[in-house]
């Protein structure tokens, strides 16, 4: 075990989807920042393009066994890189609905309403959309929360040979 003596303001533990954003946002603090990962980076190679490699081979996924609540082992669609399961992601960024954050009474019990409202997070999904380019078209899902302003680009249009 390895015995960290400096002082970091900040610790971050990987650097997926979640702490590769944090790292992006606080980086230009000045902040002394440390940023722990679990994996190496994911090799350059012509099979991280090849879906039945990545997807169907599973080969950048972990060998490792988990088990469910019966005790039946499986193996999790998870890898350990530099960029967490980011590297090998469908590139969907999915808001939360308003009802997400409210009390929900359902079968298994109460799940509680959230302290926090969709509100205070909506300045931040804006940003992150801005950030990975998402693109979409505002008003096309009856479900989608209100936003402050549109996506920030068009929706990809894909034609597929028939």
């Amino acid at each position: 075990m390895t015995s960290i003596t400096e002082h970091y303001d900040i610790i971050i533990i990987g650097t997926g989807a979640g702490g590769g954003t944090l790292v992006h946002r606080l980086a230009p603090t000045g902040k002394k920042i440390l940023v722990l990962e679990r994996g190496d980076f994911l090799p350059r190679e012509k099979a991280n393009w090849n879906p039945e490699e990545v997807y169907q081979k599973h080969r950048y996924h972990t060998d490792e066994q988990w088990y469910n609540k019966e005790g039946k082992a499986f193996q999790p669609q998870t890898g350990y890189w530099v960029g967490g399961n980011t590297k090998l992601y469908g590139a969907a960024l999915i808001r939360l609905r308003e009802r997400d954050f409210e009390r929900v009474i359902h079968k298994g019990g109460i799940s509680p309403e959230w302290p926090l409202k969709y509100s205070d997070f909506e300045p931040y999904y804006t940003q992150a959309e801005k950030l990975y380019d998402v693109h979409g078209q505002q008003g096309e899902d009856p479900t989608e929360p209100p936003r402050s302003e549109p996506y920030p680009y068009p929706p990809e249009v894909m034609y597929l040979p028939i």
